[in-house]
């Protein structure tokens, strides 16, 4: 595998850090996941939850060791901190200053461990006047502008349906921890990655931040609600039976004129432009949509686009993609066991390598505190009887959830 040999330190919780710690896994390298007690992750709480087992969990989780610790206790905190000396890798995503407080901060670890690669993840990074602030996923969405440009023209702005801030949070975090080892292969030395749940989203940004300024002010982008105002016909459309999404640049415009049956369009000065689309977006997308509906059915819809070579799909609720073999064939939804929950599908990788081999899917998610013994034994050294102590003396927890 990819990463194997390079040992992972996860001190993450809920999403973000998970998100990105669990790529990293699915690359071969051993995760230890540090579970804080009573409870562990919280996302443990999260639905479905069945028989007390998260399926949020154990999707986020796959393939990773379980430490359980009790982190009021300062036995437990110089546990990390001796950890952190056998890792490669750092990834948290704690609030302001609390790994500072217990002497686990980034520069503490990494002047002790000058090869150590040690990442963060927090809502709005952790230099700049904003980096005392909590920060959540919505916080992101909101604070980044994404959502500012969500919804209806003249409604409020909205959230999309998952939590993209988090998880793009912790792509960028997982591709950043691969370019600090590749350069620590060069240089002997780890470095300080340093990502906000804000800055991934204001990247995603195509013209939002650049067109004011480009315009003299006389541009802005702003909420157009199901279609997208700068291009015509572009966004969403009611077909036959559901929703559909289409898009139409100016190479597509002459074969969507084709595909009407409208040719004549194609040329016309009213509609030959982006900028006289535009103009007329309100009456092109009645006249698109209207024409959708004469299909008997979306997928005969979607195969007349087709045929014209028209970017279009189907919107897919995402609770039926197991059922789409375009999932099931790429990898995308896979189904995995787990010892309480049984059979679940659950997200699969979103990359492909070709010369490493798809992770198993057979790849388990921890209980709480699972591999305290393996860990401490193996990474540590430690005999038995030292461990037993631990455990005795609630240092270390562990429970079936």
């Amino acid at each position: 595998m990819l990463l194997s040999g390079i040992r992972v330190l996860d001190l993450t919780q809920y999403v973000s850090g998970p998100s990105c710690t669990r790529l990293l896994a699915a690359l071969g390298a051993d995760v230890i996941k540090v579970e804080l007690g009573p409870g562990g992750d919280p996302s443990r709480t999260l639905p479905v939850v069945r028989e007390g087992r998260s399926a949020y969990y154990v999707q986020q989780n796959r393939g990773k060791r379980s430490l359980g610790i009790d982190f009021t206790r300062a036995a437990a905190v110089a546990l990390i901190a001796e950890l952190a000396g056998h890792c490669d890798v750092l990834v948290e995503n704690f609030g302001p200053g609390v790994l500072a407080r217990r002497g686990l901060d980034e520069a503490t670890l990494r002047a002790a461990h000058p090869r150590l690669v040690y990442a963060s993840i927090s809502g709005f990074g952790r230099t700049g006047s904003l980096a005392n602030l909590p920060g959540y996923d919505l916080i992101g969405q909101a604070f980044s502008g994404m959502m500012y440009l969500t919804g209806e023209p003249n409604g409020a702005p909205q959230a999309t349906g998952s939590p993209i801030a988090d998880f793009a949070a912790g792509m960028t975090t997982f591709a950043s921890i691969g370019h600090a080892l590749y350069a620590r292969e060069r240089t002997g030395l780890g470095q300080f990655i340093d990502v906000s749940l804000v800055e991934p989203l204001v990247y995603m940004h195509s013209i939002a931040v650049m067109a004011p300024s480009a315009s003299l002010g006389t541009f802005r982008h702003e909420r157009s609600g199901r279609h997208f105002g700068a291009v015509t016909p572009s966004g969403t459309f009611r077909g036959p039976q559901g929703w559909l999404v289409l898009q139409v640049l100016d190479p597509q415009w002459p074969r969507m004129c084709a595909a009407m049956g409208r040719p004549e369009l194609a040329t016309h000065p009213d509609y030959a432009s982006t900028a006289a689309r535009a103009a007329r977006a309100d009456s092109i997308n009645e006249m698109v949509e209207n024409w959708m509906g004469s299909f008997p059915s979306d997928a005969a819809l979607l195969a007349h686009l087709e045929a014209h070579r028209l970017p279009a799909a189907p919107v897919i609720d995402p609770g039926t993609a197991p059922d789409h073999p375009w999932f099931r064939e790429r990898g995308a939804v896979v189904d995995v066991h787990d010892e309480i929950l049984g059979q679940i599908a659950v997200t699969g990788l979103p990359m492909h390598l070709s010369d490493v081999p798809a992770a198993p899917v057979d790849q388990p998610a921890p209980f709480f505190g699972q591999h305290n013994a393996e860990v401490l034994a193996e990474v540590l050294g430690y005999d038995p009887a030292r461990i037993s102590a631990l455990a005795e003396a609630g240092v270390v927890l562990s429970g079936r959830f």
